[in-house]
């Protein structure tokens, strides 16, 4: 299985592309908004065209507003070459500098980890519109970049990227355990490395523990058992709680399954949840 510290040394195999990380950035992302419910949201329902397997189309709220507003007076479908970029995607740059890239800043210090950038390589007809609500541009040696510079933003959110990818890493690794302390520091980092490439496939056993299981996975249970009509929806928060065991033995017993409140791989094919 190829891992991080793989495609940094193989420079993915010549391309110097971050592509193979994608479902692995995407997995970061989720675990942000778990953290910090739409901490970034998805702007891919704007009129916006790029290449999804390197461009994460997200950005904090407000910033996708004041894009919202500037793809609509424009008139005109926005090409991107680059938006949010994650800790995983960062870390690879910062290891190239001076090969695939000229200059990276340290993993959660980026700009593009803020939530708050695009890259245009139209940006000469954008600065008009993009200036008009907010956008920065930040001229030469990077003419294609704007940055969102009006208010109601957060500026923490490198240090919650990098977290989130800790307490991932820390979900997935339970006898390996890093500190969640959003420094990206040589432990980090060293495990960023040994990331598997195309992100975590292993599925866990969701069952009620202390402290409680946390994760994308449980929110995907929950929202299963909302279908089922057996939780409401204001109980989907992603902590397998004791509300959450109740549904799953209720949903269990219904369809003459093992009733002990654990969701492992015969409940989620029940769950029609894919593995």
């Amino acid at each position: 299985m190829a891992t991080v510290g793989n495609i940094i040394k193989t420079k993915a195999d010549g391309t110097c592309s971050t592509a193979s990380v994608k479902n692995l950035s995407l997995q970061v992302i989720d675990e942000m908004n778990l953290l910090i419910p739409n901490v970034l949201v998805s702007f891919d329902d704007l009129d916006v065209s790029g290449n999804e397997a390197t461009v994460n189309f997200f950005l904090q709220p407000k910033a996708k507003e004041a894009l919202r507003r500037a793809i609509r007076n424009k008139g005109k479908t926005l090409r991107l070459n680059s938006a949010y970029r994650t800790v995983v995607q960062q870390h690879i740059l910062f290891s190239w500098q001076g090969s695939c890239v000229a200059i990276a800043a340290k993993p959660g210090r980026s700009n593009h980890e803020d939530g708050l950038a695009i890259d245009t390589p139209d940006w000469e007809e954008w600065i008009p519109a993009l200036e008009a609500e907010g956008w920065e541009w930040f001229g030469p040696p990077d003419e294609v970049h704007f940055t969102y510079m009006g208010g109601g933003v957060r500026d923490d959110i490198g240090d919650i990227g990098v977290k989130a990818f800790q307490i991932l890493w820390n979900k997935y690794n339970p006898d390996d355990l890093i500190d969640d302390d959003g420094d990206y520091g040589p432990e980090t980092a060293a495990r960023l490395d040994r990331l598997p490439a195309n992100g975590f496939a292993r599925v866990r056993l969701l069952k009620l523990i202390t402290p409680p299981m946390k994760g994308e996975d449980v929110r995907k249970v929950q929202q299963a058992l909302v279908k089922e009509g057996l939780l409401e929806a204001q109980q989907v928060n992603g902590i397998y709680n004791e509300a959450t065991k109740l549904a799953v033995e209720i949903f269990q017993k219904r369809e003459g399954l093992g009733i002990d409140g654990i969701v492992g791989l015969q409940t989620r094919r029940a769950l029609k949840i894919p593995a």
